[in-house]
């Protein structure tokens, strides 16, 4: 208790370390994916416009968060490497990783343990692993899932204040968890419905609960909860099998429920766009899109559409009215009023395919000021102008010497463009 109380006082005097330009979460601020400018470089290559390249100590697909001067990732180590000699699973260490943000020199380490029944490295978890989830942070503290290790917060120095158990269950493959936690306010919220049947908020400070939604039906969700502002009011969205919940961060108070058609399994964030809500996946291939606010006799949560989107892993982007994401090496964009494709176009490669199991594209497409970022596992990127036709500003090369995946969605601040893959870490910025 001592221990909780002493690092709660430190987090509250401590200076935040966290300007305005950050990416101190999954898909940046609000989860959009979004942010202004400055402009990241639109060509890179080994070569070209890479300021520095470090070697992580363990694989991962979570994605990198920008706070200050450091980066933050998570990797594991340990068990689950070789998918041939998996190892022992109770050899399992999960690391929070900070990085310096101008020389990519490794800071400090906080290394975890693994919990009495991991599940086992086979079928879709060897796809993702162990350090799936991208930590989350407000400048003085990093919060960060270690699946059925629990959650963790630490000072951004990296010293321990508090952990908690989420919960020690399964989904029923036993694919492993991957949804991110995000801040809003006070409370940090946690989809945990993988590892507990539940939706979470959590005191930042203290790590006391402060409230609770627990379903036993709640289970194969992977996407990280969307913050969003309805009529003034903070609200957070939760993407579920079957459900999307509209809830109070603050109470827990759910707002307004919608049935869903994502049946199977719910794996990218919700996208938003104005009073608009979008969201698409499951085995399926479908998509909807829902009001977030009364309007013409309807209700908060009244569908607008809902139709066949072929999608897979990755979030959907909304840009100018339109909804960007890619599956399968090929690039989509839905128009946000009626959910029609306005084009599909498989993307030219450079290295091999990318579609199909179990080469299916994760990364999620970003866009920094107004261009669009789309890495693809075999680590060809490319960067695509908004509009009704895909218009390829550039495509560039997999970095020479890493053929692992790249799995992981980009973070970008301050005209820098910070990517992951299993085996590095990269930070693009002009040259």
């Amino acid at each position: 208790m001592f221990r909780q109380l002493f690092f709660a006082v430190c987090a509250v005097l401590t200076c935040s370390i966290a300007p305005a330009a950050d990416w101190s979460q999954f898909r940046g601020p609000a989860t959009s994916g979004k942010i202004e400018g400055p402009a990241v470089p639109t060509e890179w290559s080994s070569e070209k416009n890479l300021r520095w390249k470090t070697e992580l100590p363990g694989k991962g697909t979570s994605s990198p968060i920008i706070v200050g001067n450091r980066v933050f990732l998570t990797a594991y180590t340990g068990y689950g490497i070789d998918r041939e000699n998996p190892g022992d699973p109770k050899d399992l260490q999960r690391h929070l990783l900070a990085f310096d943000r101008t020389t990519g020199t490794e800071l400090w380490r906080q290394s975890v343990g693994a919990a009495d029944n991991e599940d086992a490295y086979q079928g879709f978890i060897t796809q993702h692993g162990y350090a799936s989830s991208t930590p989350v942070s407000d400048g003085q503290m990093v919060y960060v899932v270690h699946g059925k290790a629990g959650l963790y917060a630490y000072t951004v120095d990296g010293e321990l204040a508090w952990n908690i158990d989420l919960g020690q269950k399964s989904d029923p493959a036993k694919w492993g968890d991957g949804a991110s936690p995000i801040l809003v306010g006070d409370v940090l919220v946690v989809d945990a419905n993988v590892m507990g049947n539940q939706l979470l908020g959590i005191d930042k400070r203290t790590g006391n609960q402060r409230w609770a939604i627990s379903d036993p039906e709640f289970t194969n969700g992977w996407s990280t909860p969307t913050p969003v502002t309805i009529d003034g009011q903070q609200t957070v969205l939760f993407n579920l099998p079957n459900t999307v919940i509209a809830v109070d961060p603050a109470t827990g108070q759910e707002r307004w429920r919608v049935d869903s058609p994502l049946d199977d399994a719910a794996c990218g964030c919700i996208a938003v766009s104005g009073d608009r809500a979008f969201w698409m996946g499951s085995r399926a291939g479908r998509g909807v899109g829902v009001r977030l606010a009364p309007s013409d006799g309807k209700p908060s949560g009244s569908v607008l559409w809902q139709t066949n989107l072929r999608s897979g892993i990755c979030s959907p982007l909304a840009v100018n009215e339109q909804l960007y994401w890619c599956t399968g090496g090929i690039f989509y964009s839905a128009d946000v009023d009626t959910g029609e494709y306005v084009f599909k176009e498989r993307l030219p490669r450079m290295r091999g395919a990318t579609g199909g199991f179990p080469n299916a594209d994760y990364s999620s497409p970003i866009a920094v000021a107004g261009k669009i970022i789309q890495f693809t596992r075999n680590g060809e990127s490319y960067v695509v102008e908004p509009g009704e036709e895909l218009t390829l500003v550039s495509h560039n090369p997999p970095f020479e010497g890493d053929s692992s995946a790249f799995s992981s969605t980009p973070a970008a601040s301050n005209g820098e463009l910070f990517v992951r893959s299993e085996s590095y870490l990269y930070c693009i910025a002009k040259q």
